[in-house]
């Protein structure tokens, strides 16, 4: 499960308006057992094709687009670039059990709208 916490109040400061609102707080929430993190170049009318995950989850995120889409333990998924432009995904894959909901809430915080297996992107 993922558990958001905060830092220790010695790390966190805040001005005279943070205090007006309460008390200065950072909260963290933290992927576990990352096993790597890539950056995807996908050329136009260029596949990763379809594959499977035994033994770890991954979750294609696309800055610009502000997606994320997750692949779970044991799933297959594939990216299909049905279009004539380069598109860049950050490929974050670790091997903790997590369901969907988890990882889609922890992408959801960042402001990712977030689905579920394969990608095909079109013009």
């Amino acid at each position: 499960m993922i558990e958001p916490v905060f830092l220790p109040d010695k790390l966190v400061s805040g001005t005279a308006q943070a205090y007006q609102m309460g008390r200065p707080s950072v909260k963290k929430t933290t992927l576990e057992d990352i096993d790597e993190i890539q950056y995807l170049s996908v050329t136009p009318w260029t596949s990763i094709n379809k594959h499977g995950h035994n033994d770890q989850w991954e979750v294609w995120v696309n800055l610009e687009q502000k997606t994320a889409h997750v692949c779970l333990k044991g799933e297959e998924h594939e990216l299909v670039n049905n279009t004539g432009t380069l598109r860049k995904f950050v490929a974050v894959k670790g091997h903790k059990d997590y369901t969907y909901d988890e990882l889609a809430c922890f992408f959801y915080c960042w402001g990712l709208s977030v689905t579920h297996g394969s990608l095909i992107i079109s013009d």
